[in-house]
């Protein structure tokens, strides 16, 4: 048993939760006494200063709960921000951290100002401690640290992206109780027709009034296979003009898409397709061509093969003869 206090005592499980339990009571009371130091201010101005001026007692005690206030709630505003990091508010986080990096950099400046100021022996106010920062900076500073801390802490309990989600909600009810108000008017042709002819016979003027539904007919199909044909006929026209053109030339350079569908005010892609097809054409037509004379050559060979024969017995025949 004392073993397990022992063990409970080293690993200071407790001294972590004290610390934990002052720095938020530190926090909390905070809102408290920074309230408190700006109706001192306040007072204080209005009264040209005769509120602490003549009494050192409340100066201190101002300057005390006011370094408390600031200081000891920096780590508290801190945690605070990566606590709205991890709820996903981004609202709150960017508050808690804009305002943990302003309390940060008033603690840091008057932290070092005080060391170099103790250290050379010199009054704080002096430029020789604060250097190119002038001290209404300083109190600039502290006094957006101290009214942005006070309004902060009392985000502590809104949450930002609860209160977005709702909104989104309310605005989605607003629209579907709007489309359900609105009712579209549904007519009845054929009974408003009924009651007209009812109500002209009932006149006199009509005997007999007859309605005759037709159907709707359907617009006619445009003739795509004789537009393609023209717009081929077209194409080629043109080609044959540019291939002329570049006959003429020395270099002449292939006629590409870009130029036939400027000069025949077609598509470039129609006519890109067009010359990939005239290209396969040509390509077929040249191996029929080279076909066609490899056949004729074979052919003209094996006639030749045939006469020869007959040729030279003729000769030998007319030799034998001689």
């Amino acid at each position: 048993m004392n073993r397990d206090h022992l063990r409970a005592f080293a690993s200071l499980h407790w001294y972590d939760e004290t610390l934990k339990f002052v720095f938020n009571f530190v926090a909390k009371t905070s809102e408290l006494l920074l309230a408190t130091g700006i109706i001192i201010s306040s007072a204080n101005f209005l009264t040209d200063g005769g509120v602490m001026s003549h009494n050192k007692v409340l100066s201190d005690a101002w300057s005390w709960t006011q370094a408390l206030a600031i200081d000891s709630s920096l780590g508290i505003v801190f945690m605070n921000a990566f606590q709205a990091v991890r709820e996903r508010d981004k609202i709150k986080a960017v508050i808690y951290f804009t305002l943990t990096a302003l309390l940060a950099t008033v603690a840091g400046l008057v932290t070092h100002f005080d060391a170099l100021a103790h250290a050379a022996g010199l009054p704080v106010t002096d430029k020789g401690v604060s250097g190119i920062i002038p001290l209404w900076i300083m109190t600039t500073l502290h006094a957006l640290a101290v009214i942005s801390f006070l309004l902060a802490s009392r985000l502590k309990e809104v949450s930002f992206s609860q209160l977005r989600k709702e909104w989104k909600q309310e605005s989605e009810r607003s629209q579907d109780g709007q489309q359900e108000s609105i009712i579209t008017p549904q007519i009845d042709y054929k009974l408003l027709a009924t009651t007209l002819m009812e109500t002209i016979q009932q006149a006199g003027d009509i005997e007999a009034v007859r309605v005759v539904e037709q159907k709707i007919t359907s617009l006619p199909s445009p003739n795509v296979e004789a537009f393609q044909e023209e717009t081929s006929l077209k194409l080629a026209r043109t080609y044959e003009a540019l291939r002329e053109e570049r006959d003429k030339e020395p270099n002449g350079k292939p006629i590409s898409a870009r130029e036939l569908a400027k000069h025949a005010n077609v598509r470039r892609s129609t006519c890109n397709q067009w010359l990939q097809q005239h290209e396969s054409n040509s390509n077929k037509e040249e191996q029929a061509i080279q076909e066609a004379v490899s056949l004729e050559e074979s052919t003209s060979c094996v006639q030749l093969e045939e006469i020869l024969p007959t040729v030279q017995n003729a000769q030998g025949h007319q030799s034998v003869s001689e």
